[in-house]
């Protein structure tokens, strides 16, 4: 049983056009918690946790983007 990251939260997924070429992109709001699992259980633990949305980085084959609402939602604890 092979154990990986996922990503749960609000992500935004789809195929979208850039420069005429067609990608699978997936655009991250939120990662609003990450557990190693079994990538076959996310959908139970999708439903079971109330989550909107789940991405498996190590599985996903296309680009992973962060939206702007991420970014500002980031926390710099050093000093």
């Amino acid at each position: 049983m092979k154990h990986t990251m996922c990503w749960y939260g609000r992500m935004t997924h789809g195929t979208f056009t850039i420069g005429g070429d067609e990608n699978p992109i997936v655009i991250v709001h939120s990662i609003d918690e990450r557990v190693i699992m079994d990538p076959d259980d996310v959908d139970e633990y999708l439903h079971s946790e109330g989550h909107d949305s789940y991405l498996v980085p190590d599985e996903f084959t296309g680009e992973i983007v962060f939206s702007q609402s991420f970014f500002k939602g980031l926390t710099n604890d050093t000093y």
